[in-house]
């Protein structure tokens, strides 16, 4: 996990993601891959037929003009890359050139849309996405780490996504959450880590249906992690989307950086 890609576009989100980007980016000695994009908007009267009118200035804000500057100050290897265009598309374009891709939690952005980036970035690219809180308090790399495992193929992909920051982890706490149809029992998972000298305890939960992200995010509470990972998108997103699934529910609620593998 070598290069780690942060948006960097003027939101409320920006300060957050520039310092979880920056404390991945140490951690692993890692490059940064800055994503500058100038999004469409809609205008007042827009054709709704030829869609927006209006792109954001394609000046550098202030805030951006800073966040270069930390960046500067930092000492890390970054690149840069300018791009106009819709989010979700234009990170499709530039993922693929990453191992990690850094966007902010949906419950704190009103614009851009992070909801269909998220997830657009998870499947059509197959890249995990680390999902970060708007509060700009960094992420804790050798804090504890909740792992959420429900036996599924998604939670094996995104224990071994995360493996290079997991190892880095004070400890692992393997939350399983059974609803009766349970694969791969999460004594796999604690083994693999064991195998790999990180430390880690299980817990086992039963849930079914929208209880399981409430369930999460009393354990979240409880155990205070530095960052979450977990399988994205287990099922259907069309279902997902509908009756309120796991992931939803994290991406909106889970006040810690998430870390997401489709």
């Amino acid at each position: 996990m070598k290069k780690i890609l942060l948006l960097v576009h003027d939101d409320a989100g920006l300060a957050s993601r520039l310092e979880v980007a920056l404390d991945v980016a140490r951690a692993l000695d890692g490059t940064l891959l800055c994503l500058d994009l100038t999004i469409p908007i809609a205008s007042v009267g827009a054709d709704p037929l030829f869609g927006p009118m209006v792109l954001e200035p394609e000046t550098a804000t202030q805030a951006v003009v800073a966040a270069r500057a930390k960046l500067d100050r930092s000492g890390l290897r970054y690149d840069w890359i300018e791009r106009r265009g819709e989010l979700a598309t234009e990170l499709a374009h530039v993922a693929p050139l990453a191992d990690l891709v850094v966007l902010s939690s949906p419950r704190d952005m009103l614009f851009p849309a992070m909801h269909k980036a998220i997830g657009d970035t998870l499947v059509r690219t197959n890249k995990p996405v680390l999902a970060v809180p708007g509060t700009p308090a960094g992420m804790r790399i050798h804090g504890d780490v909740l792992l959420l495992w429900d036996g599924s193929p998604e939670a094996n992909d995104a224990m071994l996504a995360a493996m290079p920051l997991l190892s880095h982890a004070a400890s692992v706490t393997v939350l399983e959450i059974d609803d009766g149809s349970l694969g791969l029992p999460a004594l796999k998972a604690t083994e693999y880590l064991s195998e790999r000298g990180i430390a880690n305890h299980l817990r086992q939960e039963m849930a079914f249906g929208e209880k399981a992200g409430f369930l999460i995010l009393e354990w979240i509470d409880t155990l205070k992690p530095a960052y979450v990972v977990m399988g994205g998108y287990s099922h259907a997103r069309l279902v997902e989307g509908l009756f309120g699934g796991v992931t939803e529910r994290l991406l909106d609620d889970c006040p810690i950086p998430l870390f997401i593998k489709h």
